[in-house]
Order: structure tokens, then sequence, then C-alpha cells
């Protein structure tokens, strides 16, 4: 471990003025001290995330190798939009760092190298290139060429995802084998909060790195175990834990808070994700930093595995467990997106859905025992149809999944009242408010992403205006790409649980109304998502 007492008794006179490796909090910390290949920290406003990479850098330039003139050798780019932002936000505070000097500044190029000489650790020399890329095109014409060793994209969140497309292959290659090697490279950058649908929050949050996982890991193996995406996510800047409060004024955060919309409190205040549209969460008691797993979820031995489905064109499925312990953990899901597309759902048919979810299922679960099969209880009605969506999907899942599963059904969830959404809602709730054994009641793993983004502001309840100019909130969730899958994980958790009446066959109590449905139990059902094939 480097002792960096030496970094902080500089002497301030000469190239480095402010520079201190104290971190401002554990989390702040453990982001200056990660190798992995792309990091990045968010905070609220004022959690020193600029100063804090800073540090990061000087870390990058500890971790080469020592070149034959004794110098450690580095050179990263940092960017943004425009020059006038540059210049305004991270330059501005550079320079406090590190004052620039005739010698080491080049205002032509807008390159700073900066030579420190730290007492019984190293002489770091350091070359930062300050770019404006505001889009593609200009992101091609300045990377072009250019030897990195780090790449830090300043807000991220701001930025033209091609900042990355066109920088990342230039890192590696500095320092030359000359002046030592390239012992350590990769990229850094900072953000506040985004929207869930910002490029960034797929990319970063969920750790998509594009690629095939099979590929994935074929590069870790080569590559090393620092060929990963690590996200660092601070307190916010309420929270007891909040980083950085010795550097700030009293009530500083308050203060920012007067006449800010919500969701301006919520990403900037709190550190929370935006919303994707106008509309508050529905399940204001998930907080993704306790309920998603940090890894992601692999089944527990010796635990039965069950899945629940959201039927109809644009159907999903959700698999999970409930531990001996009663926590419940989503495991995986399954959602179509439609060719080309991150964001819009493929239309499938049930049988095509069916056999999707067989093959996920022997794939992962196929040594787990069944722990159930839930859908939603409308679905049911006028289920004698050989045709209906339930008997087409649950057909080709068990010849899928081949004879293991002849004995097993797929039920509707158990509830006192037919798809009774508040009961629905509560049985995610509940576990969301809960600790079992000191760890949380409800488990996300981060592979579920659809689900992750829903949970954070992509599953809502939308304002309703009203003629008079008041509003309300309506009374159900807004229908739309997030909403499929929560619906089939509120399905999972009333099968899990088991907290509704049912009678042995799995049928609700309430299957008396189909009695008096005429046609003998069946519905007209029109045109909806679960009509028999004609």
């Amino acid at each position: 471990m480097i002792d960096f007492s030496s970094i902080d008794d500089l002497d301030r006179t000469g190239e480095a003025e402010a520079l201190t490796m104290v971190p401002v909090g554990p989390v702040a910390h453990r982001f200056v001290h990660d190798q992995s290949y792309m990091r990045t920290i968010m905070g609220p406003f004022g959690s020193a995330k600029t100063t804090t990479t800073f540090q990061a850098i000087i870390m990058a330039g500890l971790w080469q190798h020592t070149a034959p003139d004794g110098m450690k050798y580095s050179r990263g780019c940092i960017t943004r939009p425009t020059y006038g932002q540059l210049q305004d936000t991270v330059m501005k505070d550079w320079f406090a760092w590190f004052p620039k000097t005739r010698d080491n500044w080049n205002g032509d190029r807008l390159e700073h190298t900066v030579t420190l000489d730290i007492p019984g650790i190293a002489k770091l020399n350091i070359q930062v290139l300050f770019r404006a890329c505001e889009d593609r095109v200009k992101a091609e014409q300045i990377f072009k060429g250019m030897q990195l060793t780090w790449l830090w994209p300043n807000e991220i969140d701001t930025q033209d995802p091609s900042v990355l497309e066109f920088g990342l292959p230039r890192l590696g290659r500095y320092p030359p084998a000359a002046k030592g090697g390239c012992a350590w490279y990769g990229m850094f950058a900072d953000m506040n909060a985004p929207d869930v649908d910002n490029y960034t929050y797929d990319l970063l949050v969920n750790k998509n790195m594009g690629l095939p996982q099979a590929v994935e890991d074929a590069l870790r193996e080569k590559l090393g175990p620092n060929f990963r995406i690590a996200f660092h996510r601070q307190p916010g800047g309420l929270d007891p834990d909040a980083e950085n409060l010795m550097n700030l004024p009293e009530g500083y955060y308050e203060r920012l808070m007067v006449g800010k919309t919500t969701n301006w409190i919520r990403r900037f205040v709190h550190n929370q994700f935006g919303a994707v549209r106008n509309g508050q969460p529905v399940y204001e008691e998930f907080n993704d930093e306790i309920h998603t797993a940090k890894e992601d979820l692999k089944a527990l031995d010796g635990v039965s595995v069950g899945l629940a489905v959201d039927g109809g064109s644009t159907p999903a499925a959700m698999f999970g467990q409930k531990d001996d312990m009663g926590r419940i953990r989503w495991l995986a899901e399954v959602v179509v997106f439609a060719p080309g597309s991150e964001h819009s759902l493929e239309q499938m048919d049930a049988e095509s859905f069916g056999e999707l979810c067989g093959e996920f299922w022997l794939e992962n679960y196929g040594k787990h025992d069944f722990a159930g099969a839930w859908g939603d209880p409308a679905a049911w009605y006028g289920v004698e149809d050989k045709h209906s969506w339930v008997t087409l999907f649950w057909s080709a899942f068990k010849k899928k999944v081949g004879r293991g599963a002849v004995r097993w059904k797929l039920k509707p969830a158990p509830m006192q009242h037919e798809n009774r959404l508040p009961e629905r809602l509560k049985a995610v709730r509940d576990p969301l408010k809960k600790m079992i054994g000191g760890q949380p009641a409800f488990q996300l793993s981060p592979t579920c992403k659809v689900t992750r983004r829903g949970f954070n502001n992509g599953y809502v309840i939308t304002r309703v205006q009203l003629s008079n100019g008041g509003g309300r909130w309506a009374d159900k969730p807004l229908k739309n790409d997030f909403s499929h899958i929560h619906d089939a994980g509120q399905y999972l958790n009333l099968g899990l649980t088991k907290v509704g009446a049912v009678d042995d066959d799995g049928q609700p109590k309430s299957k008396a109304a189909k009695r008096r449905t005429p046609g003998g139990g069946k519905v007209n059902h029109g045109g909806s998502a679960f009509a028999p094939k004609r």
C-alpha cells in the first residue's frame, strides 16, 4: 500500500499547489484505487467527483512502469462537448491543483505537462490533453492518431457516445516501451445521476459492454480480471454518510432544493436516477444501491426455481427463488427486443415465447427443482380452448424442457381477487421494505436490466391533467415496455409466497364468477391479448 503522506506534505509552491490524496469518503476512495478498464463515479452536486478523478489520474501515473530515466510516464485526454465548458469547469479546477507555467503549458494545443517528484514514492510525468468533442464527426477527428494511457469524459452523461467509440481504441498506446511501456490503461468517468434512458445507464450502470458473453469472457481471460466495468455510487447529499460534507457550507443541499422540481432534486441532491418520462416510480421503496445485487445472482443450490409470465403480443417472463429464510431473489428476466433496437420490445407469439423460455430454463436451471409457474389470472378465462395463449405457451415450454416437465403446471397467480392491482403491488412492496437476517428481503440480479430500469423510473404512475387546471395521479401504472416484466415479477412474488387464496388445483377461489359467465365459463375476449386464435 502506498503511503501518501509524502504527497500531502509536498511544497505547495511548485507544480502541485492543491494536490492531496486524502479521500472525501469511502466510495471516492474505492473509485481512485479501482484498476478496472472502465470505471465511473456517480454522485450529487458537491460530492468532489472532479477532484476525486484528479486523484485517479495520479494513481494511473503511479501504476506505470519506471522508465530508464527514473520517471513514470502517462498521458490522458479530458473531454467536454465545448471548449467553453472545458475552460469554465474542469480546466479551472485542474489548474488550481497544477498551475500552468510557460514551461509546462501549450495554449495552442491545450496540452499541459505536469512533473511531480514525490519523495520516497516516484517521479511522475503526466501529460494532459484537453479536447472539445460535440459530435461523432469531431470525435473521429480529434482522436485520430492519439496515443493515450487514459481517457476521462468529464460529466460523461452529457457527452456524445462517440467519445468512447473513437477514444477507447487509443488507450494502451502510451507510454512506449522506451519509456517503460504501458502497465495500466483505461477510462474513468464522472457524472450526476442520469435519466434512465441515457446511454450511460445501460453501459456503466448495467455494465453492458455490448459484447456476446463468450467474447467478453474470452477477452477477460486474455486481458486479465481488470477488463471490466465498475460503477461507484456515492451516497445522496442528505444521506447520513454523504461524502465531502466537510468541504461544503452548512445547509448546502437544503438550499439547493429551493425552487427545484422533484426530478431535479432526485438526481442532483439524492443521487437517484431520473425519470424516463413524466411520472413517479411505482415502487418508491426500491433503493438501487440496496436491492440490486453487486454481482449477478446465480440460482442457489438446493432451492427450487419458479417462473412467472405476462402474456400478450410483447410477453415477458421472470425467473426467481425464495430462499430458506424467506428472501425473494429475482434471478433473470426474459424480454425480447425488436431487431436493431434496445428500447422497443419484439412482438412474439405464445409458442415462440414458450420455446424461448423453455430453452432458457434448460440452459440455466435444468438441474434445479421446479417451484411453480404463474401468470395473469385473467388469462385463465377460456383456458379450455386449446388455442388460448396460456395453453400454447405452456405446451411449447414443456415440449422444449422435455420429459421432466410433463407434470408441471402453469397456474394463475394466487390472489384473493381476480388480478387485483393493490394485491399484486403489495407482493413486491412488502419484501422491499424488510430485512431478513441482516440482508434485504428482496434482491434483484443486475442481469435484469429492463426490470432494474423499471424500478428506477421506467415503471411509473403518470399525472392526469384535469380540465380545471388541476391534476391527479392515475390509479394504475402506465402500460409500456417496463410494465410487462414488472407484471410478471408481481405474479412471481405472489406464487412464491402464496399469500392469496387458492384451491388445491391452483385455481383462484373466485372461479365461481367464471361459472356465472354465459357460455360455460368462456368470455368474449374481443381483440385482447388472450383471445383464442381463429
